[in-house]
């Protein structure tokens, strides 16, 4: 009985340890990025260029056709969005809207489940 009691203690003990760790070092476990906030990421750093109506002064059209203004939209290019703004870094293009490694990890982990 006594054991178990230390144990669970040791257990208690090891999650405030590991908590106050990832506060002192910054980190934390990031809520899985929904629908909404990747919408509006998109806003933020891909519609400049992939929109209907490009804003960005290089394109009059969205390059490739790929539009990234709806949350379809994103499903349907998960896998490109994976490779050309996770893995690659290519876009946004030269990093013009600063996109932070955050915000790249995040987004992809939510493109991941939806390829």
């Amino acid at each position: 009985m006594k054991t178990a009691s230390r144990n669970h203690t040791a257990g208690r003990l090891g999650a405030v340890v590991a908590a106050a760790f990832a506060a002192a070092s910054g980190t934390r476990a990031a809520s899985p990025m929904t629908d909404a906030e990747a919408v509006a990421l998109a806003a933020r750093h891909c519609v400049m260029c992939h929109s209907e109506m490009p804003t960005h002064e290089a394109f009059d059209k969205p390059p490739k056709g790929i539009r990234l203004e709806t949350v379809e939209q994103l499903r349907r290019y998960a896998k490109e969005i994976i490779a050309q703004v996770v893995v690659e870094r290519a876009m946004p293009l030269g990093n013009q809207t600063d996109m932070t490694d955050e915000e790249r990890e995040r987004l992809g982990a939510w493109a991941e489940g939806r390829k």
